[in-house]
């Protein structure tokens, strides 16, 4: 695996890969807590790994879509707290092609001290039309179930 190049352009980080990812969410944290584990984030139906990200910031629910075969995963136990109708989709600054926006997504996983549970979650992407990298979201787990490490 190449190391990770993040740089920082007009003040926003940028990654060149979809690796770039780990390092920027272990940097970033998870509910203020650090990040012990990320997932990058492929589809399990094609092994895709260009997404649009829709999201209730609100009920901290994510869900991405995959880009090559449409396949739609919830992330982590977002599927519990799913409403469309609030749903929004996730949009960069560059305005990639003005539609819904492909990204590269990956899911930080901060455990508790024990390593015997996950107490909070981030989720983070990188555009795949300009790099930047960007924080979506983050929630506590409280449960810690272990499980939710394969729902990136």
């Amino acid at each position: 695996m190449a190391a990770a190049v993040v740089s920082e352009v007009d003040g926003w980080p940028v990654g060149e890969t979809p690796e770039d990812l780990t390092e920027y969410a272990m940097a970033q944290g998870a509910e203020g807590y650090d990040v012990h584990e990320v997932r990058l984030c492929r589809c399990a139906a094609c092994g895709g790994h260009v997404f649009g990200v829709r999201g209730d910031l609100e009920e901290h629910a994510a869900k991405r879509i995959c880009r090559s075969c449409g396949a739609e995963h919830f992330i982590a136990d977002s599927g519990q707290y799913w409403d469309d109708a609030r749903s929004g989709i996730m949009v960069c600054e560059c305005d990639g092609d003005g539609d819904e926006e492909d990204f590269n997504v990956a899911v930080g996983y901060s455990l508790y001290a024990d390593g015997d549970g996950i107490r909070a979650i981030a989720i983070t992407s990188r555009c795949v039309a300009c790099g930047r990298l960007g924080y979506w979201d983050d929630w506590m787990i409280r449960g810690g179930e272990m499980h939710l490490l394969d729902l990136a």
